[in-house]
């Protein structure tokens, strides 16, 4: 039980450092040369956020580390598979981090331009932008791939309610369908805001659950 209590602590941590508060904080940056990034409240937000960040990345290694034993007992490829991406979503995190920085320093660097040095920073932003995309959607795929199999793992064992992991599993699927893989199949979905926010409201249901009750003492199999 006490794990199963940790695990719904660190849930709660990633859904916050991780999913929700740094990306709403960092939303503005999305336009690095119209984003005043030399404004110092901008600037402690922007790294306040990129630190989160970090932190939530290396929380999903804390999850698949404190679940091993109980998961191992039952299915090492589970335990395995829910390690191994969590240290992808980690790295891949580190890497969308070093964007978030450059669009960063790029808007501080505009800011500071002359006029005549315009044209070469609008080409410039453009790129940088591009590249934070993409690094970002391939992260975002990784993350929830990573979510879909801590579900799964959940619904298997019986460690929570097996209709919410059904939803947690069905939700990650919503996401990946109708938010990450329309940027690289494009196809039409309903909006985005549809398909993603099931997912954290079953997030926060899992993590509340689990807080409240921990990993059952008797397990199916």
């Amino acid at each position: 039980m006490k794990a199963g209590r940790t695990v719904g602590i660190l849930l709660l941590a990633h859904l916050a450092t991780g999913l929700i508060t740094p990306y709403v904080m960092l939303r503005p940056l999305n336009e690095p040369l119209i984003y005043d990034a030399n404004d110092s409240r901008h600037a402690f937000q922007v790294r306040l956020s990129v630190m989160l960040l970090f932190i939530g990345g290396a929380v999903t290694i804390a999850i698949a580390a404190t679940a091993w034993p109980i998961i191992r007992e039952h299915s090492t490829a589970l335990a395995l598979w829910l390690l191994a991406l969590a240290i992808a979503n980690f790295s891949l995190q580190c890497v969308e981090n070093a964007a978030w920085m450059s669009m960063f320093t790029l808007s501080q660097q505009h800011a500071s331009a002359s006029a005549a040095d315009a044209g070469v920073y609008n080409i410039v932003g453009a790129s940088v932008r591009a590249y934070w995309k993409w690094v970002h959607y391939t992260h975002l795929l990784v993350m929830v791939s990573w979510m879909s199999v801590l579900f799964a793992t959940l619904w298997r064992l019986a460690l929570v309610p097996r209709v919410l992991a059904a939803l947690g599993v069905l939700t990650t699927l919503m996401q990946i369908t109708g938010i990450t893989l329309p940027q690289f199949i494009p196809y039409p979905t309903p909006p985005m805001m549809v398909m993603g926010m099931p997912l954290g409201f079953v997030y926060l249901a899992t993590a509340i659950w689990l807080i409240a009750k921990g990993f059952p003492k008797t397990r199916e199999q």
